[in-house]
C-alpha cells in the first residue's frame, strides 16, 4: 500500500503476474504436435526483476534455460516452488525472443500491452536429454531466474525441434 504524498490517503495498488505456456514439438516429417501446456510460477527473484524493469535497472528476460530435472521425479511428482533460484540440473541455454502480445485478438501486438509473449526453438541437434524443468533468466550476465517449471519428462531427442512459448500477463487483481 502506497500513500498519496498530496493528500496522504493509503492508495491500494496491486497486480497480479500469471504466465501460461506450451511446448510444441516439430516432427522431421513435417507434423507439429502439443506436447504440453500449462501454467508457471514467477520466482521470488523474478518478482525483484519486475520491480527493476519499472525502474529500468535490468533489461529483463534473455533466456531459456532447460534441465534435466531430477529423475525421481518421473515417479514422484514435485510442485515448483517461488523460493527455486536456479534449475536443479541445467542441460542448454538459448536466447529468446520478446514481442508484445493482443490476448483479445490472439496475435502479435506492434504497440504495448500487458502481456509479452517469449518464444525459443531448440533445434533438432539442441539440448538433447530428458527435460523436466525450465525457466526464463535474465538479465545477462546474472542470468536471474525469473520463472520456474517443473514438468513430466519430454525425451527431447534430433528427431525433433521443441518450440517453446511463454506468454506472462500483469493485471490489476
Amino acid at each position: 500500500m502506497f500513500e498519496n504524498p498530496v493528500t496522504h490517503i493509503p492508495v491500494k495498488s496491486a497486480f497480479t503476474v500469471e504466465g501460461r505456456f506450451i511446448d510444441i514439438a516439430h516432427y522431421i516429417d513435417g507434423r507439429s504436435e502439443i506436447i504440453r501446456d500449462g501454467h508457471n510460477i514467477v520466482t521470488d527473484c523474478g518478482l525483484a526483476l519486475i520491480v527493476g524493469a519499472l525502474g529500468n535497472l535490468a533489461n529483463g528476460v534473455t533466456r531459456w534455460q532447460v534441465g534435466s530435472g531430477d529423475p525421481a521425479w518421473d515417479t514422484a511428482p514435485v510442485e515448483a516452488s517461488a523460493e527455486t533460484t536456479a534449475l536443479v540440473a541445467p542441460v542448454f541455454m538459448k536466447p529468446v525472443t520478446v514481442s508484445y502480445w493482443d490476448i483479445e485478438n490472439n496475435r502479435f501486438s506492434p504497440t504495448p500491452t500487458n502481456t509479452i509473449d517469449v518464444r525459443v526453438v531448440f533445434m533438432a541437434e539442441e539440448a538433447n536429454a530428458p527435460l523436466r524443468e525450465f525457466g526464463l533468466v535474465g538479465p545477462d550476465p546474472t542470468c536471474v531466474l525469473f520463472n520456474y517449471v517443473v514438468h513430466e519428462r519430454i525425451s527431447k531427442s534430433e528427431n525433433f525441434n521443441l518450440e517453446r512459448i511463454m506468454r506472462i500477463t500483469a493485471r490489476r487483481a
